[in-house]
Formats: C-alpha cells, sequence, structure tokens
C-alpha cells in the first residue's frame, strides 16, 4: 500500500512532495483512522501487533513510526528531497 492510496481512501487531499506519495506504507493501514486533520495530519492504526503512525507535516516533514508496548517510537522521517530522511529512535532504545 502507498501513502496515496491511504490518502484517497480517507478522502484527504494533501499538497505534499510527490515521492511522499510513493511512500510504501504497512497494509495494516487498511484500517487507517484520521486522528488529526489540520496543519498537521495524524493517521493511525491499531491492526497488526503494534500500533503504528503517519505524521504530516508539510513544514518539518513526514514520519511512519511503530509504537511499541513501552511507548516509544521507533520509525522514520522523510524530508523534503527524495533521498532525505532521519531515524527516529533506534532498537536499542526497547531494552531497559
Amino acid at each position: 500500500m502507498h501513502l496515496k492510496d491511504l490518502l484517497d481512501s480517507l478522502d484527504l487531499r494533501l499538497d505534499l512532495p510527490q515521492h511522499w506519495y510513493s511512500t510504501d506504507i504497512s497494509d495494516n493501514f487498511e484500517e487507517g483512522e484520521l486522528i488529526e486533520n489540520g496543519d498537521v495530519v495524524v493517521i493511525k492504526t491499531e491492526s497488526g501487533e503494534k500500533p503504528k503512525k503517519i505524521t504530516i507535516d508539510i513544514n518539518d516533514g513526514m514520519s511512519i513510526v511503530t509504537i511499541h508496548p513501552n511507548g516509544k517510537e521507533i520509525g522514520v522521517k522523510y524530508l523534503d528531497n527524495k533521498d532525505d530522511f532521519e531515524y527516529i529512535g533506534k532498537i536499542s532504545d526497547l531494552k531497559d
């Protein structure tokens, strides 16, 4: 599933960098729920083992994270350029 498919299913029309639309996202987002729709769009899904969340802020980037049982979020934040991204959290953060 691509981000564009999810946005279409939620009837959201956003002016985003073109490469964000073709970003592969989890098929779990077929059950995605729009949590916030303003300057920042938040879409969350509870299906699957762990909840997942997409946060879209046209001024700051788009992040796709998995929310772990301890509340820590691990994922990727996509920026304006196609090959420009940063990681959010790290697996070692999950170890107590």
